[in-house]
């Protein structure tokens, strides 16, 4: 063989590999953005109970779909949530079935806190 083939197959192999890692790459991005899709319509699934909760003093009396709010919500962040925010979401879920809106109050915070930093943090916006 000579240089000028060894060239050519050399040029074909890099152009091939380099395609199938401009592929690989282009599917991780997509991948990440649909998983970043979801997950923001997971965590702000629970914007509306929030608002709810902070509206209003007696949130069951004052919105009658509050509960499917919260089971819309629950069921978003049990599917694309993180741990830590599945166990927050639990934990008000539990006062909300005691009947215990002071406690609600007050995981809901916590939730909040937790789904607004990871919102932040998942779109790059802490600066």
């Amino acid at each position: 063989m000579e240089v000028k083939d060894w060239i050519t197959i050399c040029s074909v192999v890099i152009v091939v590999i380099g395609w199938f890692a401009n592929n690989i790459l282009s599917r991780r991005h997509e991948i990440a953005k649909k998983r970043l899709e979801y997950r923001l319509s997971a965590l702000e699934s629970f914007l509306p109970v929030w608002y709810v909760f902070q509206k209003y003093s007696a949130p069951f009396q004052e919105d009658p779909e509050l509960l499917k709010k919260i089971e819309h919500a629950r069921t978003n962040i049990n599917l694309y949530g993180k741990q830590d925010e599945i166990d927050a979401m639990e934990l008000f879920v539990k006062h909300v079935d005691n009947a215990d809106t002071a406690s609600g109050s007050k995981s809901i915070h916590t939730l909040v806190l937790l789904i607004k930093s990871r919102i932040r943090s998942e779109l790059k916006l802490n600066t």
